[in-house]
């Protein structure tokens, strides 16, 4: 009998073409929506890292005692790693690396390319071959030995012109001759959560200078492990512990004194994904609920259209068909428009994927892998089942109640419904409500933060600011890299519509960079035991390139070079923090352990600027670039003209200096700001869009639903007016018993929004997880809305005419 009763089910689809259209869209923008959101969280959080047995990876990072409160988790220090790699056990192999730029040059113009300095383990312990020569190996980390690159597959087509020949090759790396023996394969990542921010170039040996590198400070380095078949990371963190404790004693006798090490020992998947991991988790639950909503209004139009077809129930019950062959056909055709709405769901999630790959914001780790998969799809055809199950259980709910009492009749006036039927709409309104007050809430928490953090003060301005990052030439002396410098600042100068340039070793809102003590001159505590600041090099015009006010004191001068102290400027954060109630100007402190370095000054005060747009903005000390002149470093012009129209006659300034200097990409400094705000501001439009929708549909559920309590009493209301009621009055009634589900729905979600605030209160900046202003502004808007759609819905059906109901009777 199933082929019959499929295809009776598909003919009464056909005969009811709008409630099937409407049935087979809403299903498939939700199911496709649905379906993209997991294939976007199956990618990023479920799935395996794509290297062999990534399950054995794990990210290493130290702990430091004196500074866990500021900083819980550091890089690694150069000297540290060296003593695990030697005496470690849990691991088959453990490597380090840390990016850096260098220009290149001897093959086309001078660039800057992103360089990464790694043990040679790396390409090992990830289990990537190379496609052409060979990777590193331990005697390329020697002093000595010949210098040597493994590059990328982009680096060998983009500069190498893709010669087959290439390795053997000399390229010229900061001015120095370096041989490739090695091309990765295409597409090769490490697996950082940055990965999409810069694109990497060429991989060196790292070589450890140990009359450089101290067992103090200095803790750049990431680092990867892969543990030892059957060793978890627990254990490994057990032994590491044990040799940082032995680092420790080491650490002290340098810092003169004690120094508390542990390790921290992560799965590598769980560091790459994040703080992505609980925004994709709120995001997929956010679609679920828009999914929920979808499908409670598609089940209280099923039961409208079960109530609507009592009487072709009834005949089929009359010819024999029992309870069981009536509910296999509802749900048959909740099945049927299941299939016809997974189909379009996939044509739906393909567009919306294709669309987050090309918009997604580049700090969203492994976007790239994002892909309609079989799992994927089976997931997605589970779900539309489960939808039509979901659907199909009102009415067949009634149909059941029906025959338990008896109420499966041919003929016969009626008034009104079942109660288990009305009191089933009900419940369905008040979900659809509920879920969507729910999501409105959070959608209105996430969009009051990100304003918030649109109006927040990030320190400067970056409007009609230029920003270049530059590599001088290794081959200048730290004295000839300042003098370079200030004649390219010179050159630059003179560029029209070019106001103020300035050096910085790093732009805002990109971290937080050079982090060093700050001691108060006098302080008897050790360094290990004093506050920490940001240090930042800049020249003289950087606070009014970026219109960065003085709060009091002056800038740097020419003169100051010559001062017996080194200049300092430092942020209002960093005085109250190491002079609190003092004046800072004159004072003096230190930063560094080496007791040789010139005392510092301060000469003035400036406000606080950020280095990223999530945390408090850390205490600054800026220090001028002279004193600690970088190869790499970045320009910044304030320009009386849009920014980007200055960017080809600032790098020919910079190339009559030196043509050997290589530049990245001009861009405006506004750029930077945006990419900082890139991953939220893409948050809150998924989020405004499925609030939206889910009270578009809640909205359209409202109406229908009461436009057919109204077509289904119209006999009963017009028996009212023939007794004297008004127009009015039958329209007070039916929009008063229609609140109730509504009201009910409406408190339900306020407490939904409740729990659900804890649940994004690390998403939030400036906002509590339950603000009572969002709260009540969403249940306000909903109940205005709902109220609206139960108006219209109720004037548009009501048309009385006593008459008629008189000439029934």
């Amino acid at each position: 009998m199933l082929p019959f009763d499929l295809r009776d089910a598909v003919r009464g689809l056909v005969r009811d073409p709008l409630y099937s259209a409407v049935s087979v869209a809403t299903l498939a923008l939700t199911l496709g929506a649905t379906t993209a959101v997991f294939s976007i969280v199956d990618a990023v959080l479920l799935k395996p890292l794509g290297y062999r047995e990534a399950e054995r990876l794990v990210a290493v990072q130290e702990i430091w005692g004196q500074f866990a409160d500021r900083y819980p988790a550091m890089e690694a220090n150069e000297r540290h790693f060296e003593y695990w790699r030697a005496h470690a056990r849990s691991f088959d192999s453990l490597a380090q690396y840390v990016r850096g730029q260098a220009s290149l040059s001897g093959s086309g113009e001078t660039a800057e390319i992103v360089v990464v300095r790694t043990s040679s383990a790396l390409f090992d312990t990830l289990r990537v071959a190379v496609a052409a020569g060979r990777g590193l190996t331990p005697l390329d980390e020697q002093e000595g030995q010949p210098r040597v690159a493994v590059v990328t597959d982009a680096l060998w087509r983009e500069r190498l012109g893709a010669d087959p020949a290439a390795v053997g090759r000399a390229i010229v790396l900061d001015g120095t001759p370096v041989t490739v023996i090695g091309i990765l394969p295409p597409g090769f990542q490490l697996p950082e959560p940055q990965q999409l921010v810069a694109k990497l170039d060429a991989f060196v040996p790292l070589r450890v200078e140990e009359d450089r590198a101290g067992w103090v400070g200095e803790h750049n380095n990431d680092v990867i492990g892969r543990l030892r078949a059957g060793v978890t990371p627990d254990e490994a963190r057990a032994e590491l512990d044990l040799l940082q404790a032995q680092v420790a004693e080491l650490a002290s006798a340098e810092a003169h004194a004690p120094v508390t090490l542990a390790a921290s020992v992560l799965p590598l998947a769980d560091t790459v994904v994040g703080r992505a991991r609980r925004g994709l988790w709120l995001l997929l639950a956010a679609i679920a609920g828009v999914l929920l909503i979808a499908c409670s209004n598609l089940a209280n139009l099923s039961l409208n259209r079960a109530l609507a077809r009592g009487r072709d129930t009834a005949l089929r019950a009359a010819l024999g068909a029992g309870r069981a062959r009536l509910l296999s056909r509802l749900v048959l055709e909740q099945l049927c428009l299941a299939v016809a709405g997974g189909l379009g769901g996939t044509f739906v999630a393909r567009a919306a994927i294709t669309a987050f790959v090309l918009t997604a914001p580049l700090d969203l780790p492994r976007a790239a892998e994002v892909t309609l998969d079989g799992r994927v799809l089976l997931l997605g055809a589970a779900v539309a089942v489960v939808a039509a199950l979901l659907i199909a259980i009102a009415p067949a709910w009634h149909l059941a109640d029906a025959f338990v009492y008896g109420r499966v009749r041919v003929s016969g006036p009626t008034t009104t419904e079942s109660r288990r039927a009305l009191r089933a709409r009900g419940v369905l309104l008040t979900t659809q409500v509920a879920l969507s007050v729910t999501l409105l809430v959070v959608t209105g928490l996430l969009t009051t933060s990100f304003l918030r953090l649109l109006r927040s003060d990030p320190g400067f301005e970056a409007r009609s600011v230029l920003a270049l990052d530059l590599v001088l030439p290794v081959r200048y002396t730290a004295a000839e890299r300042a003098t370079v410098a200030d004649r390219v600042l010179e050159g630059v100068r003179r560029v029209p519509g070019v106001t103020a340039a300035a050096w910085t070793h790093r732009l805002p809102l990109i971290g937080q960079g050079t982090v060093n003590p700050i001691a108060a001159e006098g302080d008897p505590r050790p360094l290990t035991q004093q506050p920490s600041a940001n240090y930042r090099y800049v020249s003289s015009q950087f606070f009014s390139a970026l219109k960065i006010p003085l709060s009091r004191g002056r800038t740097f001068a020419e003169e100051d070079r010559d001062r017996p102290t080194v200049p300092a400027v430092v942020s209002q954060r960093a005085a109250s923090l190491v002079w609190p109630h003092q004046d800072p100007i004159g004072r003096r402190f230190r930063w560094s352990r080496d007791l040789s370095e010139k005392p510092v000054e301060v000469i003035g005060v400036v406000p606080e600027t950020r280095t990223d747009l999530d945390h408090t903005p850390p205490p600054m000390v800026y220090m001028p670039y002279w004193y600690r002149p970088r190869s790499t470093t970045s320009l910044v012009l304030r320009t009386a003209v849009d920014p980007a129209s200055l960017a080809r006659e600032v790098r020919r300034a910079i190339r009559a200096e030196d043509p050997e200097i290589a530049i990245a990409e001009a861009r405006p400094l506004q750029q930077v700001v945006d990419s900082a705000l890139a991953g939220r501001r893409y948050q809150v439009r998924l989020f405004v869009a499925f609030g939206l929708s889910a009270l578009l549909i809640a909205t359209l559920g409202v109406y229908a639903v009461t436009a057919y309590g109204v077509s289904r009493r119209r006999r009963e209301m017009n028996i009212r007016a023939a007794l004297g009621a008004t127009a009015g009055e039958v329209l007070r009634l039916v929009v008063r018993q229609g609140l109730p589900p509504l009201a009910f729905g409406i408190a339900l979600g306020v407490l939904g929004a409740v729990l659900a605030g804890g649940a994004v209160a690390s998403q939030l900046i400036e906002v509590s997880g339950r603000d009572p202003r969002v709260v009540s502004a969403v249940a306000f808007l909903v109940a205005a809305v709902c109220l609206f759609a139960t108006v219209a819905a109720a004037r548009q059906e009501l048309r009385l005419d006593p008459a008629s109901a008189l000439r029934e009777e």
